[in-house]
């Protein structure tokens, strides 16, 4: 059988953790679906490790922290697998995966990051040239719809389900969703709930020595192990992405929301337009404050209310939506890598 590597950004996942490891949130349906395919075409998907190179027909790697003399981490990646791979003449059959954005991985997005490989995938509409750069739809969790719809008057007004994460550079999203957080936790507490790893306590060592510089919310309801449940309950999500500014970065909140008959709130993509109908969500742009936000999710009618579901309804079903599968997810890489299925 023929060998392809995925090397992955995170010792967690080698020895094809990646594959094997309890995934809650179905972070990794679309790499343990497209080993199944390729098993199917004669090809064995599995990490590095300790195997060898010989035999290996295609090399992938997962963002720069997966790569040797890119990666930040001095421990990982554990094995010189670019090197190796280019002494054995391999440079044309490595794929470097642009998964994470500016915010998170800066190193991502320097031209001597992408000067090492002849192929990229990335979500980002401004860099694909179908040549070097090559795009890809950031798959979102093989989880069907919820199949019950709770009346408009049996829900709370809005969740929130993210992890409290802070990250600097001017598009970060992350203190906007605190910001939006802290104003309902603070004025409309008994309309919101707020869900997630890592709130109300502190997250770093300048939090444990200074207490006062991390909030702790009464809003706060722990961590959600059934997420499409839980944003079922509530008539809208907050569906911040963790940086705006970037076209094509869509990631799952959105489209859990939708799955969850939740309508969105969505701040992210600028072209969001572009990938989800404009009538399924709400358009976080389009308010100048919280303020105004929460007077046009208070007096949204029942019957306004209920031509979002629908719209969101009919878009899950839809060949948009799609694209963002880990089925369509697999496609596009079985393509690049002339693998017919």
């Amino acid at each position: 059988m023929k060998k392809i590597f995925l090397a992955v950004p995170n010792p967690l996942f080698a020895n094809n953790g990646i594959f094997t490891r309890k995934d809650w949130n179905h972070t990794f349906d679309c790499w343990r679906g497209l080993r199944v395919r390729l098993k199917k075409l004669g090809y064995s998907l599995t990490t590095p490790d300790n195997n060898s190179l010989s035999g290996c027909e295609w090399v992938i790697f997962i963002d720069t922290s997966s790569v040797d003399g890119l990666s930040s981490d001095k421990s990982w990646p554990n094995r010189q697998l670019y090197s190796e791979a280019l002494r054995v003449n391999l440079k044309s059959k490595m794929i470097l995966f642009l998964w994470e954005g500016k915010v998170i991985n800066s190193i991502n997005y320097a031209r001597e990051t992408w000067d090492k490989f002849d192929n990229i995938f990335t979500w980002d509409d401004d860099l694909v040239d179908n040549h070097k750069f090559h795009k890809f739809y950031l798959p979102v969790p093989n989880v069907p719809p919820v199949k019950k719809t709770i009346p408009f008057n049996k829900k709370k007004l809005l969740v929130n389900i993210s992890i409290n994460k802070y990250a600097k550079g001017p598009n970060e999203l992350y203190s906007a969703r605190r910001k939006t957080i802290e104003y309902f936790d603070n004025n409309f507490p008994n309309d919101f709930d707020l869900f997630g790893p890592r709130w109300n306590k502190p997250i770093n060592t300048f939090q444990k020595y200074l207490p006062w510089t991390w909030k702790k919310y009464r809003t706060y309801r722990g961590v959600s192990f059934n997420k499409l449940k839980t944003l079922s309950q509530y008539k809208f999500t907050l569906c911040y992405e963790n940086m705006t500014g970037s076209k094509g970065w869509v990631t799952e909140k959105i489209f859990d929301a939708l799955k969850a008959k939740s309508v969105p709130i969505y701040w992210g993509a600028p072209n969001i337009g572009k990938y989800v109908d404009n009538d399924v969500f709400i358009d976080r742009r389009n308010f100048s404050s919280e303020e105004k936000l929460a007077k046009f999710l208070m007096h949204m009618t029942e019957n306004e209310y209920n031509n979002y579901i629908i719209s969101g309804e009919q878009y899950i079903k839809s060949s948009r939506f799609n694209k963002f599968s880990s089925r369509y997810f697999g496609d596009t890489i079985l393509k690049l890598l002339k693998i017919n299925a």
